[in-house]
């Protein structure tokens, strides 16, 4: 997850497209490599992984060209599509997952895509935005020597730090609801209501795309590639594994958010009923005592008490004594 440390990093530079390039040493190492390097690369160099911006003209020229995959599987690759899916090309396995969008201005369900073809020798990732995932097997590569040792390990590990960083972000919604949950005596209830509205659709978007992901990894399970031996396949299981529980508390977290959504509007609703009863309770109190000053106040002939000087008051002690035997009577029928 992007963080005060990660924000320190530099940024790569870009040499055409190409964000890095790692020649694998074997041992959890490797080297960086350039654009001559890619061109000159054979088996037998070791393991290879490059890591290319499908934004840029020379990359999607050399997929097309001379990236050694067939032009069904390089359009695939570049395509924008990032609908999640996993098949065999004639010359290599094609994997297209979602990653968590942690990119500055991005909300975090607008996931970012990320393309791989691999023969087992050699891995291509192909992104459209920046990927933190990328970024950070890169570092364990070149700086500390503790990434995978080779290119099928490196195409387990992608697959497993997509689906951890999806599940940091369900665990960061758990946090959020256990936070609104907390607030829910003490904050407004409308402005609470809004903004779990807002977290179960942001729960929605992340759902409408993590669905797919776990097929796409149910169908990798049940037709992998053949260089992906038996640890890795059971890797693979485990992360399927996980995927399903991501998909899973994100559905009780959607329930949770409506429930506790509900929960806002009965209190809203207790609020309002109880209001419109103190008025209610108002109006009748003091119905009778406007009606009867109301029927004193006309102007005709045959008032009485108009000209008695004590009338006034005896109206006002008449009112008076009205409005306690109402009091009384709401009392006894417990509307009070």
């Amino acid at each position: 997850m992007a963080d005060d440390a990660s924000a320190e990093r530099l940024p790569l530079e870009e040499d055409d497209g190409l964000v890095f390039a790692v020649s694998l040493d074997g041992e959890g190492g490797g080297t960086t490599a350039g654009w001559d390097d890619i061109r000159e690369w054979q088996p037998a160099a070791g393991p290879l992984w490059l890591h290319v911006n499908a934004n840029s003209p020379y990359v999607r020229d050399w997929i097309v060209g001379k990236g050694g995959l067939t032009e069904p599987t390089a359009s695939a690759m570049l395509s924008r599509e990032s609908r999640p899916r996993v098949f065999h090309g004639s010359k290599g396995f094609v994997a297209i997952l979602r990653g968590i969008n942690f990119n500055p201005g991005r909300d975090i369900e607008d996931m970012v895509a990320l393309h791989m073809w691999s023969d087992g020798e050699r891995l291509i990732s192909i992104r459209q935005e920046k990927l933190r995932t990328s970024r950070d097997l890169y570092e364990e590569l070149v700086n500390e020597s503790t990434g995978p040792k080779s290119v099928p390990a490196l195409f387990v590990a992608l697959i497993a730090r997509l689906t951890d960083r999806i599940g940091s972000v369900v665990i960061d919604y758990d946090d959020k609801l256990d936070e609104l949950e907390g607030s829910i005596e003490s904050s407004d209830q409308a402005t609470l209501r809004r903004k779990l509205g807002d977290l179960r659709q942001e729960l929605v978007g992340i759902r409408r795309f993590i669905a797919p992901q776990r097929e796409a990894l149910n169908r990798l399970l049940q037709e992998p590639p053949g260089w992906l031996d038996a640890s890795q396949l059971l890797q693979l299981r485990e992360i399927g594994d996980r995927s399903q529980r991501h998909l899973e508390e994100i559905d009780a977290a959607r329930e949770r958010a409506l429930v506790l959504k509900d929960d806002v509007a009965n209190r809203l609703n207790e609020t309002l009923n109880r209001n419109m009863y103190v008025l209610s309770i108002v109006a009748a109190i003091f119905l009778p005592l406007s009606f009867i000053t109301g029927l004193l106040g006309i102007n005709v002939g045959g008032m009485p008490g108009v000209d008695q000087g004590d009338a006034f008051w005896l109206t006002c002690a008449i009112l008076a004594f009205l409005l306690v035997v109402e009091l009384v009577i709401f009392r006894w029928l417990k509307w009070l």
